[in-house]
């Protein structure tokens, strides 16, 4: 996965504790979602312990076909953990 689209994937998540309408969660949730997936891929493949699992249980959280409801204040936590993980363990799963 190319960096460009891991930091995208961090300021839409951060973009993500503002107000906005329904469908910019909606796509939050498809582009998170597949670069956690990848994330958790990459990190299994190179046999990483923590990682993985990390961007597993962010990838299920994200999931765009099962919605999971939380309260505002959880999501925006969950939201920036996401961006700071990307963000700190970019180089984990960029090409």
């Amino acid at each position: 996965m190319p960096v460009q689209v891991i930091y995208i994937t961090a300021l839409l998540l951060a973009l993500a504790i503002a107000p906005l309408p329904s469908e910019y969660y909606e796509l939050l949730r498809i582009v998170a979602s597949g670069t956690f997936a990848w994330g958790a891929y990459r990190n299994f493949s190179q046999k990483k312990v923590l990682l993985p699992v990390a961007y597993a249980l962010l990838a299920l959280v994200f999931n765009p076909v099962t919605e999971i409801t939380l309260a505002k204040e959880l999501w925006i936590a969950l939201d920036l953990l996401g961006a700071t993980l990307l963000l700190l363990t970019k180089d984990h799963i960029a090409q």
